[in-house]
């Protein structure tokens, strides 16, 4: 059961100002399909935020066995209609049908986008949110023809529909991908995963006495958790009381049943299938690392659910992971080409007395605690008001392919009127802070030239500027991540 929200914010923020206003969600699925994911977490999490704000919110997914094709659910409007493929024509036919009753259409790609914009009319804001990109995965799901199809779509037809449109990606890996991969020119804007609830309240020497991963994953082709299954024979030889569970179910469930089976490690290895979210938790906080073996991901919400309740993560240095885990922080990330059992070998062996498991904790649990998903609801209505603006009163804004972001600090003698003057001039998805005279910026999709003209509209004379860091950007911070050091590499360097 969800956590009620809090009453509406006021109507300063960008949430406020999206009462009233109708929006449809288009996901493939929504959060009770059996095989949803991290990514209908995202959807779901931020559309029940922008509903409990004021908005008149519809998510429109897919239909599967036992489900409604209407239902009413944390003040959403939920409606389903086509199958697995069939969703993208019956969405396009729901927005055909209601064709002037939204403002705003916030369009989720996996893998494929609901291509929004041709079914709507120019007068609604249509935002893209991309997760990560699929071309290189297209050939794990699907034959010739189909991946080269699944490509197109994703590339060149994105790229032609969408042009100029802003589009959210969730991590600096995503951004990387849509530039280099799929080649888009849009203004690009990040709003990360938040994090889960209040964790739950384990009692004293919860966390195992011996060494145990939680593997939280979709049992899927890309996920490739058959690779810690591979790598458990060698972690028993060395570590014979180790414990591994592996949460999650798809495709590949009896598989990779059979092949742990095959392995002789049926004993140490505990499939448990889906479980609630209190029960994940429970086995996260048990264990002493997580593993996530995945090819790519767009962001990895298993490892802020893992550092949420204090465990560290393991993965391999790919796109979205590298963005999620940072080394010595959170968790260790391995070479693509790394031998598997190795690095879970060496972090064990840096987690291996209680006085490390707790440094860590602590500071896996300070790193979780910069995400969260008010701040990720925030931030995308940011550029849904942003772009409504656009539409509606064709107000001019930096809307450029330019990925850097700058941090200027200044003190104005009027601090009232600068005050002002910052909320009349900035964009919506600029951040600021104000301290008594003083100011912090962070300015998104400009360099320090066009930093320069924006606080010449402020009438700021003279200010300090720099270029934000990823980490910054990520957290859409004024002030740099203020976390806990990196820790000590493991004695075996991942």
């Amino acid at each position: 059961m969800t956590t009620p929200l809090a009453p509406a914010p006021i109507p300063s923020t960008a949430l406020g100002r999206l009462a009233r206003t109708d929006l449809a969600f288009l996901n493939w699925r929504d959060p009770a399909h059996p095989d949803a994911g991290g990514a209908e977490a995202y959807c779901w999490e931020i559309a029940r935020r922008f509903a409990a704000a004021g908005a008149h919110v519809t998510l429109f997914s897919s239909r599967y066995p036992g489900a409604r094709p209407r239902e009413f659910r944390d003040g959403i409007r939920v409606v389903r209609g086509g199958g697995t493929f069939g969703v993208y024509g019956a969405a396009a036919a729901h927005l055909l049908r209601n064709r002037h009753a939204y403002d705003a259409v916030v369009d989720f790609q996996n893998g494929i986008p609901f291509f929004s914009p041709l079914f709507t009319p120019r007068w609604t804001a249509d935002i893209c949110v991309i997760h990560h990109v699929h071309q290189h995965q297209f050939d794990t799901r699907f034959r010739w023809p189909m991946n080269a199809v699944g490509r197109l779509l994703e590339k060149q037809v994105s790229r032609r529909v969408y042009r100029g449109r802003p589009v959210v990606v969730v991590s600096p890996s995503t951004r990387e991908g849509a530039r280099r991969e799929l080649g888009f020119g849009n203004p690009l804007h990040i709003v990360p995963n938040g994090r889960p609830g209040a964790a739950l309240t384990a009692p004293a020497g919860h966390r195992s006495a011996t060494p145990a991963l939680t593997v939280v994953s979709r049992l899927v082709p890309q996920k490739r958790v058959d690779l810690v299954l591979r790598a458990v024979p060698a972690l028993l030889r060395r570590l014979p009381d180790l414990r591994v569970d592996v949460c999650g179910d798809g495709p590949e469930g009896e598989s990779l049943r059979k092949l742990a089976a095959g392995l002789g490690v049926g004993t140490a290895v505990v499939f448990h299938g889906h479980v609630s979210d209190a029960r994940r938790e429970e086995l996260f906080h048990r264990a002493w690392l997580t593993v996530v073996p995945s090819v790519a991901e767009g962001w990895g919400l298993a490892v802020i659910e893992a550092n949420a309740v204090g465990t560290p993560a393991l993965a391999f240095e790919v796109p979205g992971l590298r963005d999620a885990i940072r080394p010595g922080v959170n968790g260790w990330l391995l070479h693509p080409d790394a031998d598997l059992a190795a690095g879970i070998a060496s972090a064990l062996d840096t987690l291996s007395t209680p006085e490390a498991r707790s440094l860590t904790a602590a500071r896996c649990r300070a790193w979780a605690a910069a995400f969260s998903w008010d701040a990720s609801a925030e931030r995308l209505a940011q550029v849904v008001v942003e772009d409504l603006q656009r539409i509606h009163r064709h107000r001019r804004s930096r809307r450029s392919a330019c990925d850097l972001s700058v941090v200027t600090r200044f003190t104005s003698p009027d601090p009232d009127t600068t005050e002002r003057a910052v909320r009349s001039h900035l964009r919506q998805t600029d951040v600021w802070h104000r301290d008594g005279d003083a100011f912090r910026l962070l300015l998104h999709g400009c360099d320090e030239v066009r930093a320069l003209s924006a606080l010449r509209r402020l009438d700021v004379a003279e200010a300090d500027i720099a270029l934000a860091h990823s980490h910054d950007v990520l957290l859409g911070a004024t002030e740099p991540y203020d976390g806990p050091a990196p820790g000590p590499a493991p004695g075996r360097r991942p």
